[in-house]
């Protein structure tokens, strides 16, 4: 069965072509990732490990990446025969799926005006998720089921002392108001690798995972179930990030609103896009080049990385407490899976708690085990393949489904 799945970021597509086959290891036939050029042009260049196809014309958006995709698969005379006439499916990562959506998905009309209206609150990310998902469509027709897989949905069962805010009850039954938390997709992953990796067959096991890239998050699981996760509401909420702000005072927000005359939109953009690492170092959201400045004395390059590290190492030690203990340790994301530096110091100063890692292990590792010999907890680099996730959930709704017709 092939599926194609569509992985859309704030400013990215990720897609992959999928042979999957149960109980073997997705096949991946094609893949690749437009991104941003960060230029000014407004323009997205195409990155891909195989030779990547020429484009037409510059791409300007998310959804014309996504048509360039289908029509680039469809395209008998690149690949000897035309690919999406093969798919079974289209599979698409959908950030927020709110209170409705707790579980992967077929979506139809009806799933997608209910999904539209999460917009405002994950801005930055479902919006160009359902963009992609429009392009698909208007392409393909009702031809091939789109299926969603949520982030949220692999919070579902937080017990409720992890998801309930202290606030009026009147928030959560009208407005939804609880703790979601997001980058579920990823969080699995990476508990479910380093897992069979570090503590094979191991009926009860402890992970911590920090998936640490544009957007950070870190999440606690006991055995396959996660019990607290930094996200909440929305994807704002916790670590501090490339350009959203993480933990935030309420009081605060009401008081420069109050003061400046800022519009609750107003707000909403300057905490998505105005603040974290980029607000804190005068304008510079990547970590590989705040390390750089940092390197040549610039104070606000290392003050914004030692509060993005102490704010991680702050939600690290607070998880092993829930779990009341840890056995691995679990970094991701394009932050934890290429920074050595970073991953360093996240850890540095847990020795009391007998967390340590190997410093050379560590430095010439961009996956694997890093964890000192003697440290009480391993401490594991995953690269993140959301891809593979997405194609098994999909995979799974297909044969839950086998025999009705709204799947076939």
């Amino acid at each position: 069965m092939l599926l194609l799945v569509f992985n859309a970021g704030s400013s990215s597509l990720k897609f992959d072509l999928l042979e999957w086959t149960e109980g073997r290891a997705a096949r991946r036939l094609k893949a690749g990732a437009f991104v941003d050029r960060a230029d000014g042009s407004g323009s997205f260049a195409l990155e891909s490990a195989a030779p990547a196809p020429q484009l037409p014309s510059p791409i300007r958006s998310l959804a014309a990446a996504a048509d360039f995709v289908l029509a680039w698969l469809a395209d008998e005379s690149a690949h000897g025969r035309n690919l999406i006439a093969e798919i079974a499916a289209t599979v698409h990562r959908v950030v927020h799926g709110g209170e409705l959506f707790r579980a992967t998905t077929r979506l139809r009309a009806a799933e997608l005006a209910s999904l539209g209206k999460l917009d405002e609150l994950a801005p930055l990310h479902n919006p160009p998720a359902l963009a992609v998902i429009a392009t698909v469509r208007a392409r393909l027709g009702d031809r091939l089921p789109l299926i969603g897989v949520f982030d949220t949905a692999y919070y579902a069962a937080l017990p409720e002392a992890a998801w309930r805010y202290a606030v009026p009850d009147s928030w959560y039954r009208d407005y939804g108001v609880r703790r979601y938390g997001f980058h579920g997709t990823a969080h699995r992953y990476l508990c479910a690798t380093a897992r069979t990796r570090v503590l094979p067959g191991k009926p009860t096991a402890r992970v911590v995972s920090l998936q640490l890239g544009r957007g950070c998050s870190v999440t606690a699981t006991l055995d396959d179930d996660p019990v607290a996760t930094s996200m909440g509401f929305t994807p704002l909420e916790g670590l501090v990030m490339g350009t959203r702000s993480g933990d935030f005072d309420p009081g605060a927000l009401l008081h420069v609103m109050e003061r400046a005359g800022l519009s609750p939109a107003g707000m909403r953009t300057a905490l998505n896009t105005a603040s974290g690492l980029g607000a804190l170092s005068g304008g510079c959201a990547d970590m590989q080049e705040l390390l750089r400045r940092e390197a040549q004395g610039d104070a606000s390059a290392r003050l914004a990385i030692e509060i993005f590290c102490r704010r991680a190492r702050h939600y690290l030690g607070a998880f092993v407490c829930e779990l009341g203990g840890v056995d691995v340790i679990a970094f991701g994301g394009g932050i934890g899976e290429n920074s050595a530096e970073i991953r360093r110091r996240i850890v540095r100063g847990l020795e009391w708690a007998g967390i340590s890692i190997d410093e050379d292990a560590n430095r010439a590792r961009d996956a694997g085990s890093i964890g000192a010999a003697d440290s009480w907890a391993a401490v594991e680099v995953v690269r993140v393949d959301e891809a593979s996730v997405l194609a098994e959930e999909a995979a799974a709704l297909r044969k839950r489904a086998a025999g009705r017709r709204f799947i076939q």
